[in-house]
């Protein structure tokens, strides 16, 4: 029934043709293409390429037409969430070429990537952050919009840290066609197209989870350490994690003053991790924002 219900709301979002300035209609628009796009996969529908693509690209010109309505990056909730759709958008392209066609594939085929894609400046602080967290040649498993689609952008978009395959834990665990793909590309094994893939993963990978998860996840054999801002687990993992100072808080400075509502999950991360690493409130303190986290006022 919750699917029926579902499809009815896409297929009205999609028959309403709504006028293409009214920014909150477009961003309605590309979120039921996107929702429609998710029920195929969660349906086991088959992924043609062409109707796949016919989506994305819709969804796209929607979230750019409702990002134009809107203001600059940073100035309202509304544009902002736009904006991180629109790069979940373009990493759902990229995951449907790595099924595909492997995970050593780039921009250039799915691309070229739009040169006005944009995050919220506290999200691109925020990707920054986690990927200069992660170890040399890890894995770095996200949670939610905030870190998934922060860190996405900054690799790919920015082109930072080129060693680090970025994936939501909850693409590993769901997308059965990716995890056979990347056990493949990853030589996991049997086991790593199945339900021991994090097992697998981490016998033969770095592997770094983002603490916006309260906690790693548990898997038989793996022994999480606390580096800022991650979780590790892996073969050959050194004692050397970037240093709290490293880090920079400058753009989260400004979301809270600016009450940015994409602050809020770069707070509760940067609490999470402060908590298991003290040394960081010293460096949230540099920026004048140790007083927004709750264990730096401990």
């Amino acid at each position: 029934m919750a699917t029926f219900r579902s499809s009815l709301v896409v297929a009205a979002a999609l028959l309403q043709a709504p006028d293409s300035t009214d920014g909150r209609a477009q961003l309605a628009l590309g979120r039921a293409y996107l929702e429609r796009l998710a029920t195929s996969r969660a349906l086991g529908g088959a992924q043609d390429s062409a109707s796949v693509h016919r989506m994305l690209d819709t969804a796209d010109q929607a979230f750019t037409r409702a990002i134009r309505a809107f203001g600059a990056p940073g100035s309202d909730a509304p544009g902002d969430t736009a904006r991180v759709l629109r790069v979940r958008l373009w990493s759902e392209r990229a995951r449907f070429a790595w099924e595909r066609g492997g995970l050593a594939l780039g921009p250039d085929s799915w691309g070229p990537l739009p040169t006005d894609l944009r995050l919220s400046p506290v999200l691109e602080e925020l990707g920054e952050n986690l990927l200069r967290a992660c170890p040399p040649g890890g894995v770095l498993l996200t949670a939610g919009d905030a870190d998934s689609y922060a860190v996405w952008y900054e690799r790919f978009v920015r082109g930072l840290r080129p060693d680090v395959l970025v994936v939501p834990l909850s693409v590993w665990r769901s997308d059965s066609a990716f995890r056979v793909r990347a056990a493949r590309d990853l030589r996991l094994g049997r086991r790593g197209a199945g339900g021991e893939w994090l097992r697998a993963l981490v016998e033969r990978r770095l592997v770094c989870v983002s603490m916006v998860f309260a906690h790693p996840p548990e898997t038989a054999g793996a022994t999480w350490r606390v580096r800022p801002l991650v979780w590790v687990a892996g073969p050959h993992l050194r004692g050397d994690p970037v240093s709290p100072r490293d880090f920079v808080f400058a753009a989260l400075k400004m979301a809270l003053d600016d009450h940015d509502p994409w602050a809020e999950p770069a707070v509760a991360l940067y609490g999470r991790a402060a908590r298991e690493t003290p040394p960081l409130c010293a460096a949230l303190a540099t920026f004048l924002v140790s007083g927004e986290i709750a264990e730096c006022r401990r």
